[in-house]
């Protein structure tokens, strides 16, 4: 590993967020120890809870973040084109952007307006 400090940061932003998706992985495996294989009807009752939306919204941001900084430390392993690099890096942040804006608009843009 390379010993600019900026490298050692993104290390260990990405071991925080590998701890963060695995507390998230925990809590759902204890929620389905707890209450068995849920139907849709308690999936929905699970997801009205805001504090479970924020825990998912929480998870996915940091499968975002991990798979990105993943993504910009192994490209130039590959690809010594520099153009060619520089349009998958950008590839890569709209594509973490583009998943955590999703994940908010299904968390919490989907409601329906009752009438």
């Amino acid at each position: 590993m390379a010993t600019n400090s900026n490298y050692i940061h993104e290390w260990w932003l990405q071991r925080i967020s590998a701890v963060i998706i695995a507390a998230y992985v925990l809590l759902v495996l204890a929620l389905l120890l707890v209450s068995g294989a849920p139907n849709a009807a308690q999936w929905q009752a699970l997801f009205a809870h805001g504090g479970f939306k924020l825990a998912t919204l929480l998870a996915l941001i940091a499968i975002a973040y991990h798979g990105l900084i993943g993504a910009l430390h192994v490209w130039p392993d590959y690809v010594k084109n520099r153009a060619l690099l520089a349009v998958l890096n950008a590839y890569s942040w709209l594509a973490a952007a583009a998943t955590v804006l999703w994940a908010v608009y299904i968390l919490f843009g989907l409601n329906p307006v009752s009438k």
